[in-house]
Order: C-alpha cells, then sequence, then structure tokens
C-alpha cells in the first residue's frame, strides 16, 4: 500500500489535490504473478490428440474411448444419469470429441461446450442441426437439453 497526495481524475492524469487528505491507492500490477513456462517436453492436450487422429486406428482408439466413457459413467441405468441421455452422451456415443461435433456444426468448440452445460439458449436452426449431426430427433433432442438444464440449475444450487 502507497500513500499519495495525487488524485487520477482520468486514466493516466494525475493532479495536485486542493487539500491535504490522502487517498490509497491499490496498485494491482504488483500482485499479478506471470504464468510460468511450460517445460521444454511439453505437449497440449489438443496437440496431443490431433496426432493420435491422424491415423485410422489411432481415431478409432480414441472414438472407441469415448463410446466406453459414455457407457460406462453416463448410462442410462448407471448412478451417474439415471434419467437419461444429455447432448453429451448423445455425442460420446458417436465417439465424438466436442471439437468433431463443433466442426461437423460449423460452430466452435466452446459454443459446444455451453450446449452441453446447458447454458446456451438455442435456435430452433441450431437444433436442426444438432439433431441431424446425432442422427436423433428433435424429440430426443429436446428431452435431452431439459435435462441438461436440470442438471445445471442443480449444481448452481449446491455452490
Amino acid at each position: 500500500m502507497r500513500n499519495y497526495e495525487k488524485v487520477i481524475s482520468q486514466p493516466g492524469i494525475a493532479t495536485e489535490t486542493a487539500s491535504d487528505s490522502r487517498c490509497q491507492i491499490y496498485v494491482i500490477d504488483d500482485y499479478i504473478e506471470s504464468q510460468p513456462e511450460a517445460p521444454s517436453n511439453y505437449t497440449d492436450i489438443d496437440e496431443l490428440v490431433d496426432q493420435w487422429s491422424a491415423d485410422e486406428k489411432g481415431r478409432d482408439a480414441l472414438e472407441d474411448a469415448r463410446r466406453w466413457v459414455a457407457n460406462a459413467f453416463y448410462n442410462e441405468d448407471g448412478d451417474y444419469n439415471e434419467d437419461g441421455d444429455t447432448v453429451r452422451t448423445l455425442r460420446l456415443r458417436k465417439g465424438w470429441s466436442q471439437k468433431r461435433l463443433a466442426e461437423e456444426l460449423q460452430t466452435s468448440q466452446p459454443h459446444i461446450a455451453r450446449i452441453e452445460r446447458g447454458t446456451e439458449n438455442l435456435t430452433i436452426e441450431t437444433c436442426r442441426k444438432l439433431s441431424r449431426t446425432l442422427e436423433i430427433d428433435l424429440n430426443t433432442l429436446d428431452q435431452a437439453l431439459k435435462r441438461q438444464e436440470v442438471i445445471a440449475q442443480q449444481k448452481a444450487k449446491a455452490i
């Protein structure tokens, strides 16, 4: 903490105070730590997945792993998702990543993430594209989106 006898009237412009009053200014830049650099042998997860997806065998293995996750952890008969599918489970059952679904829909991966979190309001055109791409009818998609909304609300209440 530092004491100053100048007042900041506009960003970057300091003027002298008219009285002897002092103010305290907190300089936040002093507390920001720079991010450490990644080790030289570091590989970004997206780069790693791209490398594995480059050949057919690796791509098939990743798709099988995603299907396994959908069935093992998001199974309708399991504890985690006892009320049915969400867009996430429908995507995983196809063996697709969020990135792949985004490419198919001609949108971005963060948009897919928001859809899967249940925090995105979708247009009817996006719903149509999703249902065609996931090979489901609009009623199934509607139910999946409703489940996601309930899950998002439950998570918000838990916080």
